[in-house]
């Protein structure tokens, strides 16, 4: 291999800007939903809690169990 070869083989091997730029906004949309996954989660748990709360005043004021 010559030295041009070698030097187009290592333009190959360099990371695209345009590819790298990709790559780092599938990382952040990764890092989105990560953040609304854990948003959902604690409304899904405050909405848990609320319905237990709901059963157990229900319970209470009906003086009966379920």
């Amino acid at each position: 291999m010559d030295e041009a070869q070698v030097s187009a083989q290592i333009e190959d091997f360099k990371t695209d800007e345009n590819e790298l730029e990709q790559v780092l906004e599938e990382y952040d949309l990764d890092q989105e939903l990560e953040e609304l996954f854990n948003v959902l989660d604690r409304q899904f748990q405050q909405l848990e809690v609320k319905y237990q709360a709901l059963l157990n005043t229900r319970r209470f004021l009906n003086g009966t169990q379920y």
